[in-house]
């Protein structure tokens, strides 16, 4: 992943009241040296992510009680009361999901019309501001998910895909045909609920099928532009503890997700969630359960299979599932990240920690999922944020 998205990612925050009564050390954007804080309620930690470390770390981390964490085997309830720290815990696990100076608008919109529209406007100086108004969509369509193989330049062979409510994908090349090509494809060819990821080692769009075992892809370069081909996925060498954890989810809602690491590693990810009711019995919920990870291994023989590991170590990276594109950085960039964990934002905040196997989640005063209700996930926001490798 690009140095840009790692700049995004960990660039100064708004966020800001919490740490008020801990005496931690962050970290400041300008000079990186070392500020001690006890401040007022409007102090501004320079790093979001050092919020979410210090909850995570700290399980009864306010002494007014806004913050209480429950702890039941493997899983933690991080208890969030007070209105304005929810929102800034909401910020810091979102801040992640947006590229600097990259999004989409669904300007142009005019009854069932979209029309959608990518501003650009790049840090560096030496790089072109860019607007890019693409072609309407079919009437209806409701945009899932915006994909591009790279980030946003004057070249015909510069792709975007957009995956469409339900099973759809439509391709274009913005300064090219400057037309949808309508992708030809099946309901049970594309898993609804899983997103795509473009590989900028393979320069392909992927797509896990439902059955999760096997992969759509499209070649935006193949002369067969609107066609899907596959590749199958096979599981190796899987220890006997994960067939006892396959039962435990078996009646659990997974989606699938490719993640591409900065070096080309390619992993899928498995998000498994379970159905669960308020304290009303009056609202239902889905919330995460679990997750597991599988990195691709040798290259095998045929060219239409890759090897899949099962993995609970992927060192120092984090990986972000949840909105548009899966994507990883390494925990290293960025004071406050946890390597070997996965943060997560849809139905449900939280982070799953691979070496422990612990999911936890944030909730709010009345024992509800914390989330935003623009994130859990369509028809999406008329502007949202979007991924591209460089």
């Amino acid at each position: 992943m690009s140095k840009l998205i790692i700049n995004r990612i960990f660039k100064p925050s708004v966020c800001k009241n919490f740490l008020r009564h801990a005496n931690v050390r962050l970290f400041s954007s300008a000079t990186h040296t070392s500020t001690k804080v006890n401040q007022p309620f409007s102090s501004k930690p320079a790093f979001p992510f050092l919020l979410i470390d210090y909850i995570l770390n700290n399980p009864n981390s306010s002494s007014d009680g806004r913050v209480t964490t429950n702890v039941y085997g493997n899983e933690k309830e991080v208890l969030i009361k007070d209105k304005d720290l929810k929102e800034e815990v909401c910020d810091a696990m979102t801040v992640g999901f947006s590229r600097d100076g990259l999004r989409v608008e669904l300007c142009g919109n005019h009854g069932d019309v979209c029309s959608p529209t990518i501003f650009y406007k790049p840090t560096d100086p030496e790089l072109e501001d860019l607007t890019v108004d693409l072609p309407p969509l079919p009437t209806g369509s409701q945009i899932q998910c915006l994909v591009m193989s790279s980030l946003p330049k004057r070249d015909k062979n510069w792709v975007v895909v957009v995956k469409l409510l339900g099973s759809q994908l439509s391709m274009c090349r913005p300064f090219g045909s400057r037309k949808w090509i309508n992708i030809q494809t099946k309901p049970q060819n594309i898993n609804p609920s899983s997103s795509i990821m473009f590989s900028k080692k393979e320069k392909k769009f992927y797509v896990p099928t439902p059955g999760g075992n096997i992969l759509c892809y499209l070649d935006p370069h193949s002369e067969d532009d609107d066609l899907i081909d596959f590749v199958e996925l096979e599981f190796h060498d899987l220890p006997k503890s994960v067939f006892q954890e396959l039962a435990d989810v078996s009646t659990c809602s997974r989606t699938d997700h490719l993640v591409e690491s900065p070096t080309g590693q390619l992993f899928l990810v498995k998000w498994y969630g379970e159905d669960l009711e308020d304290i009303d019995n009056t609202t239902l919920y889905n919330v995460t359960k679990k997750f597991m990870v599988f990195k691709e291994g040798e290259k095998p023989s045929c060219v239409y299979t890759k090897k899949m590991i099962y993995t609970e170590d992927i060192g120092d990276l984090c990986i972000f599932v949840g909105h548009s594109e899966a994507f990883c950085v390494p925990a290293s960039s960025s004071p406050g990240l946890k390597p070997n964990c996965i943060y997560f934002v849809g139905y449900n905040f939280g982070v799953y920690d691979l070496t422990t196997k612990t999911c936890t989640m944030f909730l709010t005063k009345d024992d509800n999922p914390l989330r935003k209700l623009e994130f859990p996930y369509w028809p999406p926001p008329a502007s949202f944020p979007v991924l591209a490798p460089n």
